[in-house]
């Protein structure tokens, strides 16, 4: 039996995967428009930005992407028998969705800081539709890989309490 480790490289193709799938489907949301802001310097509008998809990106992603790694992982780790910290129980669905809110809303939070940081310092900067894919591409592969490394972490982690030997 191995002991379980996290690694970045081992989410790099699903993350990849991931990243291509959402590249085509942004591409065939933007593909009609001549150019494509990366940000826009407001808080309501109707027009789709490259930050604006991004930031959707993460939420949905952050949940779905959570809930998926975890079964599988969790399923992998059985299959493989492979070794946990002696008193380690797997979390049950409740907690999961509970990091599935958490993942997401942590993803939703820089995405939007990173978002208003962009629009401050670079304004309203427009892209191709090619070049607009390809960012949210890369958008959802960083949402991939942070989701499937904290996920497989959490499930492996054990809290220890500071009170768990105290008599």
């Amino acid at each position: 039996m191995s002991a379980v480790e996290v690694k970045v490289k081992d989410s790099l193709v699903s993350a990849c995967i991931n990243g291509v799938i959402n590249g085509l489907i942004a591409y065939f949301e933007f593909r009609d428009q001549a150019s494509i802001p990366i940000s826009l310097d407001a808080i309501s509008t109707n027009q789709v930005s490259v930050w604006g998809q991004a930031v959707t990106l993460t939420f949905g992603l952050g949940i779905i992407l959570t809930i998926i790694t975890s079964k599988v992982f969790i399923s992998h780790i059985k299959k493989q028998n492979l070794t946990l910290k002696p008193g380690h129980t797997f979390p049950d669905t409740p907690a999961i969705l509970k990091l599935a809110a958490f993942n997401a809303a942590i993803l939703f939070g820089w995405f939007v800081t990173l978002a208003v940081i962009w629009t401050k310092w670079a304004g309203e900067v427009f892209v191709s539709a090619t070049a607009a894919a390809v960012l949210v591409g890369l958008f959802a592969v960083v949402v991939t890989l942070v989701v499937e490394v904290r996920t497989k972490s959490q499930i492996i982690f054990i809290k220890n309490s500071i009170f768990d030997d105290a008599e």
